[in-house]
């Protein structure tokens, strides 16, 4: 399958934190090809790569879920409130077209106040979530025989491409990370490593890390590196918080980051050609990793971003090679871990 069309498959498919089940069942048709792949009880994807069995437990870990919304009261006319689920920014809301997953889909639409009717000083303040509105069209007894509260809302946008290898969406956080692990896979298909690989779509990451922390303890992987996205540069974003899209992924180094790992990261993507940037992560990383590091007694863990604009909007944008180049910098990195000798300073992960 073309990365392409990976990603617009993901992004048609609603995958709200706690509602992953539909593209883990995807997921698993994708990469069955490639693995042994199951769902565990949390609702993480967890599809393993054997190795010799001579090298270490490597998980790779991207989260599958999406930012979305839920419904709360159906009111009269058909109008439907809501809440968010994940870190839904009130200002991309507005005039939106939304999916209600309900026992079928109904379509709405997030209405605004015509300007000539509001007043200035209204005009000029955000509106916020709670004050917002779907208008489905049906009536209140119409629609509650198809929706209740709790059934869960996608913002309907479909994947468009856009000049020399970019895409936007609405979910590439972090499909983005997802579809790199499907890369990592194709790229190993047919290389007979030491390690055993495990590449996670962990669920609830946008909810607190919480499949980051059961796949953690579940696999008891001796290196866990999390895959996710971080901060395409724009106008206006300095060059020392964000990265520029088709220049690589970012490696993250920090206190929850071990230093040995980031390391040969860095000397993996140098040896390979792969461009890189260096984050700087001082406090929590806001990713898996920062359950993955302390899972049982503690694990190596490192961190691969790949550059997003417009993080948590409808049109979030990446570049293509910038997927690609992360896949390849986690396949160099499993064909590094050969010959492993127990004593050898190699086996840092062991120590």
């Amino acid at each position: 399958m073309e990365l392409k069309e990976l990603l617009a498959r993901m992004n048609d498919v609603p995958h709200v934190s706690g509602y992953e089940g539909e593209l883990a069942q995807m997921l698993t048709g994708v990469f069955s090809k490639y693995t042994e792949v199951s769902v565990d009880k949390f609702g993480n994807l967890i599809a393993l790569k054997k190795g010799k069995g001579t090298g270490p437990k490597v998980m790779f870990m991207a989260h599958m879920d999406e930012i979305g919304m839920m419904v709360n009261v159906i009111c009269d006319k058909g109008f439907v409130k809501f809440v968010s689920i994940g870190g839904i920014d009130a200002r991309n809301m507005l005039a939106q077209e939304v999916i209600i997953h309900g026992k079928e889909k109904v379509y709405g639409v997030i209405g605004i106040k015509p300007p000539h009717l509001t007043p200035p000083a209204e005009q000029k303040k955000t509106v916020e979530l709670h004050d917002m509105m779907i208008d489905t069209g049906y009536s209140k007894e119409e629609l509650s025989k198809l929706v209740k509260p709790g059934d869960i809302i996608t913002i309907k946008q479909n994947v468009t491409e856009l000049k020399n290898g970019k895409l936007a969406g609405k979910s590439f956080d972090n499909t983005a990370g997802v579809s790199a692990l499907y890369c990592a896979m194709k790229n190993l298909e047919h290389y007979n490593h030491e390690a055993d690989v495990y590449f996670v779509a962990s669920a609830q990451e946008e909810v607190g890390l919480r499949g980051g922390r059961t796949a953690s303890y579940t696999i008891k992987p001796d290196i866990g590196i999390a895959l996710d996205v971080t901060f395409g540069r724009t106008a206006g974003l300095s060059e020392h918080k964000s990265s520029e899209l088709g220049k690589g992924p970012s490696l993250t180094i920090g206190p929850a980051i071990t230093r040995k790992l980031f390391e040969d990261l860095k000397r993996v993507a140098s040896k390979n050609k792969i461009p890189y940037n260096v984050e700087v992560a001082p406090r929590g990383t806001g990713t898996d990793a920062d359950e993955i590091q302390i899972a049982q007694g503690g694990v190596c863990t490192g961190i691969i971003s790949i550059p997003l604009k417009y993080m948590h909007s409808t049109v979030e944008t990446l570049s293509l090679s910038d997927i690609e180049m992360t896949g390849r910098l986690m396949s160099e990195y499993i064909i590094s871990l050969q010959g492993c000798d127990e004593e050898g300073e190699e086996c840092f992960w062991k120590n």
